[in-house]
């Protein structure tokens, strides 16, 4: 028999569709309400696949709340395998339980060759490794990164969806660069980065692999964990503009195209942050996924901002 976690979970995974603005708000309130008391292990259905993840997780219900939320990965994977001509290597970076790999499986199948996903999170470790553990062309690496060799903040559990750096001791950490290199040090050509608030300091700690590679570049910018887990709003946009990145092409946080700068402006960004942070914000948690692509990129920032095949490609349930 099902446990009461796993019932009311399906339930509202199922329910996260609905599109009327007072269900959708009684939906809002119904699922914050049980991520907050619903804990353990259930059973969900990712992109086509059957996965464990914790009662609570988000992506399930966000991916059927918001059908494009994540277009612009779809996208910039799409993209970066166009202009390569051959399947492509992605990193992702805040890999979770592996919805991203599920993703890209569906949504692009042929576009990828092989993924390295990189989780910090002890849980979410235990869960991606179960549910892509052994999956071909998968390479799963359990380590917290940072900008240089050392320790961080340990990670904490801001909801049931995500782990940020918030923690008050400390916890071994090391840097991208160092986990692809012993990796063997493959070519990649798409990184995707969502740590909650560490975005700039992953980045920081992959100078080596900018330089040499120059991948499409998507990461999370959100101001408001940026500030709580003491990094800097700008510096992501300082480390890829420092390794040649010129086009920054910026999308909400549920997937849309915001607007596409030639190269990073520090006011701008500015703005943005404030209202990201202020009451005067969209929406809740305002935030946006931002793609950074090398002044060398053959990927067109036009055709990455229409979102065509993302939209072409995304399936009906």
């Amino acid at each position: 028999m099902p446990s009461l976690a796993q019932v009311i979970y399906d339930g509202l995974v199922q329910l996260a569709g609905v599109r009327s603005r007072r269900a959708g708000a009684l939906w809002e309130q119904a699922w914050d309400l049980a991520w907050r008391r619903l804990s353990g292990p259930v059973e969900t259905t990712i992109h086509g696949r059957r996965v464990v993840v914790n009662a609570g997780y988000s992506y399930p219900a966000f991916s059927r709340r918001w059908p494009t939320y994540n277009d612009p990965l779809v996208e910039l994977v799409h993209q970066a395998r166009q202009a390569k001509g051959s399947p492509v290597t992605l990193v992702d970076v805040g890999a979770a339980v592996g919805d991203t790999v599920l993703l890209v499986l569906e949504r692009c199948p042929s576009a990828v060759g092989t993924v390295h996903c990189v989780e910090g999170d002890d849980e979410f470790f235990g869960y991606l490794t179960r549910n892509l553990g052994g999956t071909p062309g998968v390479a799963l690496h359990h380590a917290l990164l940072s900008d240089a060799e050392g320790d961080e903040a340990r990670l904490v559990r801001v909801h049931k969806g995500t782990a940020s750096a918030q923690g008050t001791d400390r916890t071994a950490a090391t840097t991208l660069d160092s986990v692809l290199a012993l990796a063997g040090g493959p070519s990649v050509d798409v990184l995707k980065i969502d740590t909650d608030g560490f975005d700039g300091k992953v980045l920081a700690g992959a100078v080596r692999l900018l330089a040499e590679h120059r991948p499409a570049v998507l990461f999370e910018w959100a101001p408001r964990v940026y500030d709580a887990t003491g990094q800097d709003r700008h510096r992501p946009f300082e480390v890829v503009s420092a390794a040649g990145y010129r086009w920054l092409v910026w999308f909400d946080k549920y997937g849309a195209f915001s607007h596409v700068e030639d190269g990073y402006r520090p006011k701008p960004v500015d703005v943005l942050a404030e209202l990201c942070v202020s009451d005067r914000a969209p929406g809740p948690d305002w935030h946006y996924d931002v793609v950074a692509l090398h002044e060398g990129s053959a990927i067109d920032p036009t055709e990455m901002a229409a979102l065509t095949y993302a939209r072409g490609s995304r399936p009906v349930r």
